[in-house]
């Protein structure tokens, strides 16, 4: 039995560093020459800059793979302020509340909300299908909640709207929580659990793990372009192009490591079905920023992960990451680097604006939120994603119903649009799915 994997971002990378020890022959093909998909670290005029995830959450599967790959010595923890986060509010930043007690005592939030917020476990859990992100916090905890808290955190997690993401889907632990104990602020306090603690990125940035995956790996095809995939008496036939020559394999399993649009490409022909179901997926446009200045000319003392901005504030930005209060290295001792974020679904306009207007858009902000005094950035630098993080919403059903179907025909999704889409999601559906595929080999030898 032999696995095609289409696609080298984590997802592909994991899947085939699980199947390669399970000892499970596979060829994992990738258009370009570079692995890692959307995590993209760049090094420009000497400054480090994440234009994908900025941190990880260590995790069970990721701390192994960490010590399988001999990374310890490049995992670099973030400061210990990364616990912090704040929101804008009424044109200033407020540290917002982390835990439910620190909800009740911190300002931040009016005392009908505290109210509100206290009354959660009286809350019934709701059975009716396709409740929205908002429609579930505003139901248990009401709607400044959703406006000053959910909303700005769902765009900095999701760069989603939490009118449209449906809960059960984008925070399905949320959801089991209110199942389980009837109240999620009950179920929060039985786990016991810090969400915020160990946040880490690596020395030399976040394309450290990928790349570290790539150079264990003996079938990994940079610089293959897969054109075309068909059936023939129950085999995938995978036809690429690299270097001018084409190429044809047979394969027994097919696992689509892709973004929706790119996976339905491929499935035109052979499931057009579910090429139709990808193609509703969405993946709204994001810019990511990175402005440094002098940190003379920054007087807010920037002692926190980073900054939310809700949209009920009307800003330009969905926010920004104090990159430099993080981690060392990424801009010289005497400067401050931003990280900031235009677009996702709630401000997709603002991300396909031409590139100087997002620059003096984003420079313009941060000055005004932050009482910057420079007239402009020692350094500044933009990457646009035209498709950005897949969107939890109702449309994505289709496709995760029309995946699980296709699994009998050996046709599997590895992807963060089925996963979910953090890296750790990413790794540990990997592992599930080098097994499953690993248990379905044994099977066919055996029969």
């Amino acid at each position: 039995m032999k696995v095609a994997i289409i696609g080298a971002g984590i997802s592909g990378l994991a899947l085939a560093h699980y199947l390669q020890k399970l000892g499970v022959p596979y060829d994992l093909f990738e258009a370009s020459e570079h692995v890692g998909g959307n995590i993209r670290t760049l090094q420009v005029k000497g400054y480090l800059l994440e234009a994908g995830p900025n941190a990880l959450q260590m995790s069970d599967e990721l701390e192994e793979l960490i010590q399988e790959l001999k990374l310890e010595d490049e995992v670099m923890p973030a400061a210990s302020v990364c616990s912090d986060r704040f929101i804008l509010r009424n044109g200033s930043y407020h540290k917002l509340p982390t835990s439910p007690l620190s909800f009740l005592s911190n300002k931040f939030f009016s005392r009908k909300t505290k109210k509100r917020i206290l009354k959660e476990r009286e809350v019934p859990p709701a059975t009716f299908a396709y409740e929205t992100v908002s429609q579930f916090f505003e139901r248990r905890f009401g709607r400044e909640v959703v406006d000053y808290a959910v909303a700005p955190l769902v765009t900095g997690a999701y760069a989603g709207d939490p009118e449209q993401l449906l809960v059960a889907k984008a925070l399905p632990k949320l959801k089991e929580l209110e199942t389980k104990y009837g109240s999620v602020l009950k179920g929060l306090a039985q786990l016991n659990s810090n969400l915020l603690q160990n946040t880490f990125s690596f020395k030399d940035g976040m394309h450290t793990l990928p790349n570290a995956i790539a150079g264990k790996l003996v079938s990994l095809h940079t610089g293959h372009q897969v054109e075309i995939i068909t059936r023939n008496q129950g085999k995938y036939i995978v036809s690429c192009h690299s270097n001018g020559d084409h190429d044809t394999e047979e394969y027994d399993m097919l696992v689509l490591a892709l973004p929706a649009h790119r996976a339905a490409e491929l499935l035109h022909y052979t499931f057009p079905g579910m090429a139709a179901a990808l193609q509703n997926i969405n993946y709204p446009p994001m810019a990511v920023v990175h402005m440094v200045y002098n940190r003379s000319d920054v007087p807010h003392p920037l002692d926190g992960f980073g900054a939310l901005n809700p949209k009920v504030e009307a800003p330009f930005t969905a926010g920004s990451i104090w990159t430099s209060s993080l981690f060392d290295g990424r801009c010289r001792p005497h400067e401050v680097m931003f990280t900031t974020f235009v677009g996702g679904a709630q401000y997709a306009a603002h991300a396909q604006k031409e590139q100087d207007e997002v620059l003096t858009e984003v420079h313009r902000e941060l000055c005004e939120k932050y009482k910057i005094k420079a007239d402009k950035p020692v350094f500044q630098h933009a990457h646009v994603w035209q498709h950005s993080v897949p969107q939890y919403d109702l449309y994505i059903e289709d496709a995760h119903l029309m995946a699980e179907q296709l699994e009998p025909e050996g046709l599997f999704i590895a992807a963060n649009w089925q996963s979910g889409v953090s890296v750790n999601n990413c790794i540990s559906y990997a592992k599930e799915l080098a097994n499953k595929i690993n248990l379905r080999s044994r099977d066919a030898q055996n029969s």
